[in-house]
């Protein structure tokens, strides 16, 4: 029960306008007709416990409604008790409703059948709320300034500070999503906001190792995607689901996921946005060792490239460009062992960013490397991972420590002095550098 003894199911219906009977037809859509019966909720408002996974699928469509986690331990607490709160780790800027439990839960989750669901399910009503004060239109464009802003910063900026600043901003927009008044075109904007800063929060966390964190931002961003009826948004947060379970060596849950992405949004217009998602298959193929997959898919990649850029009403598409498909169709070549094919996209796709994207550019020019040292030209690939390093001062990636270091062993192969300068400086700077700390029991999206 909350403060004022209202139990949380009470108060997700009442924020959502719904009386239990809607609750129930909610379900019977998700599962099936006939699942429960209309009056089953009120039994559950008494505080009995729905039977078998029902639990899971109330959570499920209240958060997707509400925009932010719904836990059953939330809903449930004498049933589902909360988790035992991990040790603490850095302080973490504090997001609007969030528990050990979500936290536990979240790491627990799989990604897929929300994927699914998405591909599967019927489109949802626009999100609209008439209790409230009403939200200013002032706010929204307050919050959209700040996403282009974090974008741009990440780009020339260390993730954990921007990664903070977006989870701020996170939990004010879900907090006008939850506790404000709008009619559905706010509602709309609003939870495109809420996806785009949850993707960069997500992906940024993921980038620096924060497992539970990015499973869960990532999650959050698809259900605020889906209610906004954004769908090549949502398949850009999924194709982002994708690439991390590729980075954890999850081969097939990754090529799942981008598959669902490009299905669900194959009715959508040709262009680098949809090339990007082919990119991201040829890259799933490669990782499980399928060249022809991964072939078929980089010949997909470059024709929807040709098609244009990233539409106007994408804006967190701004970074795409025939610089990063070229670069990361070389990566691809390179996972299915073809270092001179890697090399040449590789090296074009660096000089096409020029002073743009250090992340991307550390991790190309590793890649290169690690392309050259495949053909044994040790001086090439020094130039290369010394291009690597250099960036290192700007850059903080757990991704790119990782890469790094795998990069080192490769080195550490060749007999040369040339080799052993960048064995040393990689070592100095791995000495100097440690990883982020674990995911802190209270900073799940």
């Amino acid at each position: 029960m909350d403060a004022g003894g209202t139990s949380v199911l009470a108060s997700c219906l009442q924020h959502l306008a719904w009386t239990p009977e809607q609750l129930a037809r909610e379900i019977n859509r998700k599962c099936g007709p006939g699942t429960i019966s209309p009056k089953a909720p009120y039994n559950w408002l008494k505080g009995s416990l729905p039977r078998r996974r029902l639990p899971h699928v109330v959570a499920s469509i209240l958060s997707e409604r509400l925009g932010e986690t719904v836990t059953v331990g939330e809903l449930w607490p004498r049933h589902f008790p909360a988790a035992t709160p991990a040790p603490a780790g850095p302080p973490a800027p504090p997001v609007a409703d969030v528990t050990a439990a979500a936290e536990a839960e979240a790491e627990a989750l799989d990604p897929l059948p929300a994927a699914v669901d998405w591909l599967v399910g019927d489109d949802s009503p626009l999100p609209a709320r008439a209790h409230g004060a009403e939200i200013p239109d002032e706010a929204l464009e307050i919050l959209t300034a700040r996403i282009r802003q974090l974008r741009l910063l990440d780009d020339s900026a260390r993730s954990r500070l921007v990664m903070d600043w977006a989870l701020q901003d996170l939990r004010w927009a879900r907090t006008m999503a939850a506790d404000y008044a709008y009619p559905a075109p706010t509602g709309v904007r609003l939870h495109r906001i809420i996806a785009e800063l949850a993707q960069l929060a997500g992906w940024l966390a993921a980038d620096l190792g924060l497992e539970a964190r990015s499973r869960s931002c990532f999650l959050t961003a698809l259900a605020a995607a889906r209610a906004a009826g954004d769908r090549p948004l949502a398949a850009y947060v999924i194709s982002c689901m994708s690439y991390r379970a590729a980075w954890a060596g999850q081969g097939e849950q990754a090529l799942r996921l981008i598959r669902i992405a490009r299905k669900g949004s194959a009715g959508e217009e040709p262009g680098i946005t949809q090339a990007l998602l082919a990119t991201r298959q040829a890259r799933a193929h490669a990782g499980l060792g399928d060249e022809v997959g991964c072939l078929r898919a980089l010949e997909e990649a470059a024709e929807l490239s040709a098609a244009g850029g990233p539409p106007a009403d994408a804006p967190w598409a701004y970074w795409l460009s025939p610089a990063v498909m070229v670069a990361d169709a070389g990566r691809a070549w390179l996972e299915i062992g073809r270092p001179r094919q890697a090399e040449w996209h590789l090296q074009h796709g660096i000089e096409l960013l020029g002073d743009s994207q250090p992340r991307n550019r550390l991790l190309h020019s590793a890649s290169l490397a690690e392309a050259r040292l495949a053909r044994g030209e040790v001086d090439g690939a020094a130039e290369a991972a010394a291009d690597a390093l250099d960036l290192t001062d700007t850059v903080t990636s757990l991704r790119a420590t990782a890469r790094l270091a795998e990069l080192r062993r490769r080195f550490l192969r060749f007999d040369s002095a040339t080799a052993r300068r960048i064995v040393q400086r990689t070592d100095d700077l791995l000495t100097a550098d440690r990883p982020p700390a674990a995911d802190s029991p209270r900073a799940a999206c």
